[in-house]
């Protein structure tokens, strides 16, 4: 970040939401209040991600279009988790799991903007004890900074009590451009040797597969993917998780995280899109997070935030083009 770049510019986009443009060099990202969303990411007067044509539809978007997800992203077995001897009972969403952490998780809820600068704007969100079934109140930050090769993606959160926290985005790329129609021939790559297998219900069984990624594969060629893999390198350390490349355009992206999930949305189809409908594969999800189920695998990396303590995580999307 320079301090020459300009100052976030924010538009109300109806029932107190609104939308806020990052702008920098060759590079636009617009922002939603709606679920911390990013909205649209513009490279090069190319949009990127998938959006709905309407930003005030993101709270009710069946895929998680751009969300920011928790208290828990993915999925909690059962609807349910032990921590400290205690059992904790959450709302089933999906086949009775928990998924994204819950039916009224924080996707689905209105930011607030608690602060900006040249290039930067933070959202924040608290959820209160008891939400969804989770214990402690939780106090969210997600900030965003743009760059002219970057947007980087930082989270914190606290809590008054013990309690699971796993944040990600759940943004659909597509470096080819968002009304191309498929990720198809889209190369893939994922720093990793390992993914997490799951049962039936695409709930980590503990165990771990070999799955190597590291050589580009067309997306149509490794799809269906709804897969955590476990990325190269010592989780905390910011280091490559994925990359999705077409011919002119590649985003990068890196994390601190474990783990990042690869979701190639086969099932998406008739969703409304900015010039188009979306059918399946249109866009391919990098969700860096911590793995799956977590509270109820203690050999998993832990994901318990204990008063007094700080989660901080972040998460960069970097675009390479041709001429780089």
């Amino acid at each position: 970040m320079t301090s020459t770049q300009a100052l976030p510019t924010r538009h109300e986009i109806g029932a107190g939401d609104e939308r806020v443009r990052l702008e920098a060099g060759g590079l636009i990202v617009d922002l939603l209040t709606i679920g911390a969303a990013v909205y649209r990411v513009i490279v090069d007067g190319r949009d990127v991600v998938l959006a709905h044509p309407n930003a005030a539809d993101h709270a009710d978007t069946l895929f998680g279009l751009g969300l920011t997800i928790g208290r828990f992203a993915n999925r909690i077995g059962g609807a349910r988790f032990t921590l400290d001897g205690t059992e904790y009972a959450l709302p089933s969403n999906e086949g009775g799991n928990t998924l994204h952490g819950g039916p009224d998780g924080f996707g689905r809820r209105s930011w607030g903007i608690s602060d900006t600068g040249p290039g930067t704007v933070e959202f924040a969100l608290t959820s209160p004890d008891g939400d969804q079934g989770f214990p402690g109140e939780v106090s969210v930050r997600v900030r965003y900074t743009l760059t002219p090769d970057e947007l980087r993606i930082e989270y914190t959160a606290t809590s008054t009590a013990p309690t699971p926290i796993n944040l990600t985005n759940h943004a659909y790329l597509n470096p080819a451009g968002e009304a191309t129609g498929s990720s198809d021939e889209l190369l893939l790559t994922v720093h990793t040797d390992q993914c997490l297998e799951v049962d039936d219900r695409l709930v980590p069984t503990g165990r771990r597969l070999a799955a190597d990624l590291r050589r580009p594969r067309r997306v149509a060629d490794v799809a269906p993917l709804d897969t955590c893999f476990v990325v190269d390198g010592e989780a905390g350390t910011l280091r490559p998780h994925a990359t999705l490349a077409a011919s002119d355009l590649a985003i990068d992206v890196l994390s601190d995280q474990p783990g990042v999930q690869v979701f190639t949305a086969d099932g998406m189809a008739g969703v409304p899109g900015l010039t188009r409908e979306y059918g399946s594969r249109a866009g391919v999800a990098l969700e860096t997070q911590n793995f799956p189920d977590a509270p109820n695998h203690p050999e998993f990396p832990d994901s318990i935030v204990r008063p007094g303590e700080t989660q901080r995580t972040t998460t960069v999307w970097r675009f390479r083009r041709a001429r780089d």
